[in-house]
Order: C-alpha cells, then structure tokens, then sequence
C-alpha cells in the first residue's frame, strides 16, 4: 500500500513497527507536522486504527467467511485514505480540551461521509460558562 500511495511526508526517523505476542504496532509521523501521525495496533482478529483525536475498531468476522472486504483490507484501505488526505477529523473543545471527535471520508465530489463519533465524558463538558469551538483538521501526507 506505501509503494502504491506513496506518501512523501512520512518522517523515516519517527516512524516505527513493533511486534510483539499480540501483534503489531504501526506508528507512521508527518515529516512537517510533527503532532500527526497514524497509529494502527493490529492483533490476529481486531484491530484499532487512530489518526488525530479520531479512531476506527476492525474486527474479524465469526468464520472469517461471508465479508464483502476482508478486515485486514480495510485497515489497509481507511490508512490509505488517512495518507491521501481523504479523512476528515472535527473536534469540538471546551476551554481547551476536546470533549467530542467526529470523523469523515471525503469523496472525490467533496461529500462528506460520517464514519464515527466519540465524546469524552470529562470535567470540561460540564464548564457551560466556557465557550465551545471546533477544529476541522484534514492532512495530506502525500
């Protein structure tokens, strides 16, 4: 997938792979924006992948029979479209910590497609008297 995107902003020297007995972990840094990177822990039936505040979950099916895509090529596909810029990740902060994350795939017309949500149940959401803002953040790596 790397030798087909090929993206050019990934920062050989942060960049990493672990392996250990329940997997691997990926870790890929944005050369010029240090604070971005994609993190992907991948075990033999699920896997987790997260860029920004945002995060997917992939799981096997029961039998591995019966998928339209298999699990394994959509973490590769959804790290793809992480790579090109193609998901977008909005997060709305109270004062300055985040209490919900959304996150989108942006198709070729520019549509968005909502792939998830998480709210953070934490102190802040609370702080009526503190305004609320949102950061749209969307990264080519490319």
């Amino acid at each position: 997938m790397l030798d087909s995107v090929q993206p050019g902003q990934v920062d050989p020297h942060q960049t990493s792979v672990r392996f250990d007995e329940r997997g691997v972990e990926i870790k890929l840094v944005h050369l010029d924006r240090q604070r971005h990177s994609i993190r992907a822990t991948v075990g033999d039936r699920d896997a987790i992948v997260a860029t920004s505040n945002a995060h997917e979950h992939f799981f096997a099916t029961a039998g591995g029979t019966g998928e339209e895509r298999p699990w394994t090529t959509q973490i590769v596909d959804f790290i793809a479209e992480i790579l090109r810029g193609e998901i977008e990740v909005e997060t709305t902060y109270r004062g300055r910590a985040p209490i919900s994350v959304r996150h989108f795939n942006i198709d070729a017309t520019g549509q968005r497609r909502s792939l998830g949500s998480t709210g953070y149940l934490r102190a802040a959401r609370f702080r009526f008297w503190q305004s609320k803002r949102t950061k749209t953040e969307r990264v080519s790596w490319l």
